[in-house]
């Protein structure tokens, strides 16, 4: 009887370890809606509604949590603009995929950025992932940052090893007057 109910032990695990998303199209559109509401909230400057985005293994790196990682970024985004770099638009594009990996959902997205310097525009693409600990109710998200999934993967062991990560691009700039020199080289 005990052998039995091991057996039966191992194949539920299997199953839920290889367990496939049913509707992929709900899937998709859940993790791309929290990723374009994380980007709503960082433009429109709510950052303790950002922070909750953010995964809790970063957010446990930051001393005061999630609302002292809210007054970080505030603090941060207010330097830069000082300078007159502003981020002006922030959107995900609808992911391929996503993956169920023992219970949680995960999925790679591309995220774009735009910048406003003095001189002219960056562009900019990264690649973002979702988790989800509870079947798409909440996403959490980190940045790829130009690492590889093996990198990645260091740093987040559970995420699976079928998620694609785009190879790093530059950014993209674009002078306000396409005949001056870059700024610093006048």
């Amino acid at each position: 009887m005990k052998r039995k109910w091991l057996l039966a032990a191992a194949l539920c695990a299997t199953a839920v370890s290889n367990a496939q998303i049913t509707d992929q199209e709900t899937a998709r559109k859940s993790v791309f809606a929290a990723a374009k509401a994380m980007d709503e909230a960082l433009i429109q400057h709510r950052y303790d509604d950002y922070s909750n985005f953010n995964h809790p293994t970063l957010v446990a790196q930051v001393e005061g949590g999630r609302r002292a990682m809210a007054l970080q970024l505030a603090k941060q985004l207010a330097e830069i603009s000082e300078s007159g770099n502003v981020i002006t638009a922030v959107w995900p594009e609808m992911p391929a995929v996503v993956i169920d990996t023992a219970g949680e959902w995960q999925a790679t997205l591309q995220q774009y950025m735009t910048y406003r310097l003095p001189e002219g525009t960056i562009k900019s693409v990264t690649t973002i992932i979702g988790m989800s600990p509870d079947q798409g109710k909440q996403w959490y998200f980190i940045d790829a940052a130009g690492r590889n999934l093996d990198q990645m993967r260091q740093i987040f062991p559970k995420l699976s090893s079928k998620l694609k990560i785009a190879k790093p691009t530059e950014p993209q700039f674009t002078p306000d007057n396409p005949g001056a020199p870059p700024a610093g080289n006048q």
